[in-house]
């Protein structure tokens, strides 16, 4: 029998982190696609090693679903019964999700780029309304930077320590950036003042990191450190 870690009481954030953390390690270790997926007891029996109970399990996975880290799949299997008939049973499964993968791998030439503004409601900041999306031009050379900018826009959007507003003018400052990446001389001047307004991420739980990643990338494009 296995015995229970000893653990410090973790936040919201470090059990979401630590649940992120073993489906990214089934993912790498994966022969087929469907061990690259567990079902939820299998979920509750590894991670309650930490001390977690099942209520945090359960509470925490459900926010990284809703927030796209993690997908669900359902499985329904047909079977007959004793007397002939045939009946289905529906299983569930979680695995972890792109933007999971990229949380721990970095950006890729693959990845997917989000909707500027899905995750906000826009309906909840005054005097402002959708128009629609644009398009995604940026130029080669600053990629990296831009795909980066684009996860830490899907953090932003999927924090619950920052109002709608909030939100919408660091998403906006984001956007103000990436526009400027489809130059071949981006102005500098604009990004750094964009940039600048957006520090206080720099201290937010389950933010920082990628802020702090993103903040090495717009050091290197102007040249200065923040």
């Amino acid at each position: 029998m296995s015995k229970k870690l000893k653990m410090p009481k973790m936040s919201k954030d470090e059990i979401r982190e630590l649940i992120l953390k073993y489906l990214y390690n089934i993912h790498k270790k994966a022969r087929s696609l469907k061990s690259a997926r567990k079902k939820i007891s299998e979920i509750k029996e590894e991670l309650k090693k930490y001390g977690l109970k099942e209520q945090d399990i359960i509470s925490n996975l459900d926010y990284l679903i809703q927030c796209g880290w993690v997908k669900s799949e359902e499985e329904i299997i047909h079977f007959k019964t004793p007397k002939g008939f045939t009946k289905e049973q529906k299983k569930q499964y979680f695995k972890i999700s792109d933007a999971g993968i990229s949380y721990f791998e970095g950006t890729s030439k693959f990845q997917k780029i989000e909707k500027t503004y899905s995750g906000i409601n826009i309906n909840n900041v005054q005097g402002v309304i959708n128009i629609g999306d644009n398009n995604i031009i940026v130029n080669e050379q600053h990629a990296d930077l831009y795909k980066n900018l684009d996860l830490l826009s899907k953090v932003i959007r999927s924090s619950d320590k920052l109002t709608d507003e909030e939100k919408l003018n660091y998403v906006s400052e984001i956007e103000t950036i990436k526009a400027q990446l489809s130059k071949t001389n981006p102005d500098r001047n604009i990004i750094k003042r964009a940039w600048k307004r957006m520090k206080p991420l720099a201290t937010i739980s389950g933010i920082a990191s990628f802020f702090e990643k993103t903040s090495k990338l717009v050091s290197i494009l102007l040249n200065v450190s923040f």
